[in-house]
């Protein structure tokens, strides 16, 4: 793999439980949890605000008379550099323009940081179309499925099972989530 996808490859994938179909505009899309979004950013980066986020924020409403948007210019940093995103949102919700969206900041700040995170390979699944390809999202679901835990009860009969040949270490550490204890008493076998 090469050093520039390093972190691509690390934050590429997508778990569907986060995710939902909308329709926005009359396009199907897949929308993504925004919090989902900042825990995966947070875990490799750092707190957002110290590490992470946006500095110079600007709202511009001069295409608001004639085209009802609004537009969102700021600053997006990180640990390995900084760069600039444009992005921008309707100010009204109804097309008379009478019923301002009271949510169009957050709403486009939000906008603004996807698409600052999919340009350093946060759910370039989504991005890519995969998520179109429903057996691509029944992998990536079994994938982000966690393992079942093991009760000490079975825990010590699947011990015994091991040391009667009938079971493998490696077979119970692929099918259980194990916990530290467990892991250390599978080390003296």
């Amino acid at each position: 793999m090469k050093k520039n996808l390093e972190l691509w490859s690390k934050v590429e994938k997508t778990n569907p439980a986060y995710t939902k179909k909308a329709k926005i505009s009359g396009h199907q899309i897949t929308a993504i949890a925004p919090q989902y979004q900042i825990m995966q950013v947070t875990e490799h980066f750092g707190v957002y605000g110290e590490t992470w986020g946006f500095k110079d924020i600007k709202l511009d409403y001069s295409l608001c008379d004639k085209f009802n948007l609004v537009v969102f210019t700021g600053t997006f940093f990180f640990p390995n550099g900084e760069f600039e995103i444009i992005n921008s949102c309707k100010l009204y919700m109804d097309r008379n323009c009478t019923m301002i969206d009271d949510n169009f900041a957050k709403k486009i700040e939000t906008d603004a940081l996807t698409k600052a995170i999919s340009k350093l390979g946060f759910n370039a699944d989504i991005f890519l179309g995969k998520f179109d390809d429903v057996r691509y999202v029944n992998d990536l679901t079994k994938q982000f499925t966690p393992l079942p835990t093991l009760e000490n009860e079975r825990f010590e009969k699947a011990l015994e099972t091991i040391k009667a040949g009938k079971y493998s270490v490696e077979k119970l550490k692929a099918e259980y989530q194990l916990t530290d204890l467990q892991t250390k008493a599978l080390l003296l076998l």
